[in-house]
């Protein structure tokens, strides 16, 4: 930032964090003639690991938001995802979940190298009526006035600014400071890390889709980005070395591609990531609202972080349309739709890395007859996809999925009564059992 003014100034919208996040609730805000400020401190030093794939409904919706071209900016089509259990867990190959048609056309996911999309969406989101980008500065504190809302302390290279507005968005990240300086608490758990390279795709195992890996060490990702590229990466379990890790991922990968990440590994050293389940107490305190993985992230297993990012955006934008710009009550539509969004994709989330990491009797059920019910039933993967990318977000829908897995228990049972294994089904059919009734609870609460 060149020049900075001294003093007070006054924004509609104030947006902390210009990534994804505050690249599109900008864009989204912007055809409401609205004054918006994006601060943005710019490129952290060092690279690190984040979100490059967006699923289907992210991409119609940065198309809708002005921010991607169609056809968009430089990337990779996604088809879909290929999952890749352990050989030990099933030994049939992999598994392949189309994102589908709507209305007589193919459905696409994309996938760009993580700083190359922050930079064209901040840069394209300046160019938006209305919208101001201060690059190189940050909230440095929030100050409470006499009617409660918030104003923003600003520092930038050299001077500072006070920014009253009457809405302000912490678009900050998970370890978001705004969430931290307006005092709202938050649960935080450390899944695990992400180890990653960079390597060519010539051989990576399913062009067009996004490979993912499922083994005891957890779970590793492929998938290309564009200009012949493909990122790879490994989950680190706690406790566990990233070396032996790494090497003990690779063993489950092909030949070939293994080859290929072996040679960059020794050439130089993987970026790296920490993956952690953020819930924050609210989501709205006063004229401040949290949006994107400020507001809540979870194990990017599904891959969902961008599309929800671009979700809240649009999702904030209608609410203040349907409000006539009346800010709390907006906020007050935001908070409780985000709430049920959120609700479903981390427990997605949570759900599936527990049932192919976990090595319990139960664990291993839930893992069978969740393979099970796609390879069986093509309404199952479309069903299963609809959840995974969020163009299905309900509560109700989740529930309704797992219960369809659940019952491929039965059609297993003559498998593990083969084992010798039938008190261990029955232990893992009573969890089934109670997870279906829990759901089924939380839908129930969600709705009312």
């Amino acid at each position: 930032m060149k020049s900075m003014a001294v003093g007070q100034q006054k924004f509609d919208v104030l947006i902390a964090g210009g990534g994804v996040a505050g690249a599109a609730a900008a864009a989204a805000l912007s055809p409401l003639g609205l004054r918006i400020l994006i601060v943005e401190p710019g490129p952290s030093h060092g690279r690190r690991l984040a979100g490059e794939l967006i699923h289907p409904p992210g991409v119609d919706g940065l198309c809708q938001l002005g921010l991607l071209s169609n056809p968009p900016m430089a990337g990779s089509v996604v088809n879909g995802f290929a999952i890749f259990p352990a050989a030990q867990d099933d030994g049939l190959g992999s598994v392949i979940l189309p994102y589908g048609e709507t209305a007589g056309s193919r459905r696409c996911g994309l996938a760009i190298e993580h700083r190359s999309l922050q930079r064209h969406l901040l840069e394209t989101a300046r160019r938006f009526p209305g919208v101001s980008a201060w690059i190189g500065a940050r909230v440095i504190r929030m100050e409470a006035g006499p009617d409660g809302r918030f104003t923003a302390l600003v520092r930038g290279e050299n001077d500072e600014a006070r920014i009253r507005a009457g809405l302000i968005l912490g678009a900050d990240g998970p370890m978001s400071q705004v969430r931290k300086m307006v005092g709202i608490s938050h649960e935080a758990r450390r899944y695990s890390a992400m180890m990653g390279v960079e390597v060519e795709d010539t051989h990576l195992p399913r062009a067009g889709y996004g490979n993912i890996f499922l083994n005891p060490a957890g779970v590793a990702y492929a998938y290309a980005i564009g200009k012949g590229r493909a990122r790879v990466m490994f989950e680190v379990l706690k406790g566990a070395d990233p070396k032996e890790s790494v090497a003990r991922h690779l063993d489950f990968f092909p030949a070939a591609f293994r080859r290929d990440i072996e040679t960059v590994l020794c050439r130089s050293k993987p970026l790296a990531a920490a993956n952690y389940c953020i819930i924050p107490g609210v989501t709205v305190k006063r004229n401040v609202a949290l949006v994107g993985d400020a507001r809540g992230c979870c194990h990017p297993l599904t891959a969902s972080g961008i599309t929800a990012s671009v979700k809240d955006a649009m999702v904030l934008r209608d609410a203040l349309r349907e409000t006539n710009l009346d800010v709390a009550t907006a906020l007050h539509r935001y908070a409780r739709a985000c709430a049920r969004l959120q609700f479903a994709r981390r427990t997605l989330a949570e759900e599936l890395h527990e049932a192919f990491l976990a090595q319990t009797p139960e664990a291993l059920l839930l893992k069978q007859c969740i393979f099970s019910y796609w390879r069986r039933s093509a309404n199952g993967r479309a069903r299963s996809m609809a959840l995974l990318s969020t163009v299905d977000s309900g509560t109700f829908p989740m529930a309704t999925q797992y219960a369809m897995v659940a019952l491929q228990a039965f059609r297993l049972l003559p498998l593990w009564l083969q084992k010798k294994a039938a008190a261990d089904w029955r232990r893992g059919m009573r969890r089934l059992t109670y997870k279906g009734l829990a759901f089924q609870y939380a839908a129930i609460n969600q709705w009312l």
